[in-house]
């Protein structure tokens, strides 16, 4: 379970983007670039905490179901392998 969390972050997110438009307006919209919203939507970048909850409010979900990665434990552990 933990994998697929992994190899498929942020897939409400990524719904929830699509819905509102393209990746241009959302971007516009939320004050950001598109390649930020890009990289946030494919899980490579993390929001700060203002971007976080502006996201969680333009979107009308919490930030537990649009950043489920964020909220596992593996996500603070680092791995020592």
């Amino acid at each position: 379970m933990e994998q697929a969390t992994k190899t498929q972050p942020r897939l409400l997110l990524q719904r929830c983007s699509s819905e509102r438009g393209t990746q241009r307006k959302v971007a516009n919209e939320l004050g950001i670039t598109e390649a930020h919203l890009r990289a946030i939507l494919s899980g490579k970048h993390v929001p700060g905490t203002r971007l976080l909850f502006r996201m969680a409010h333009y979107f009308n979900k919490s930030v537990y179901e649009l950043f489920p990665d964020l909220a596992t434990p593996s996500y603070f552990i680092k791995d020592s392998n």
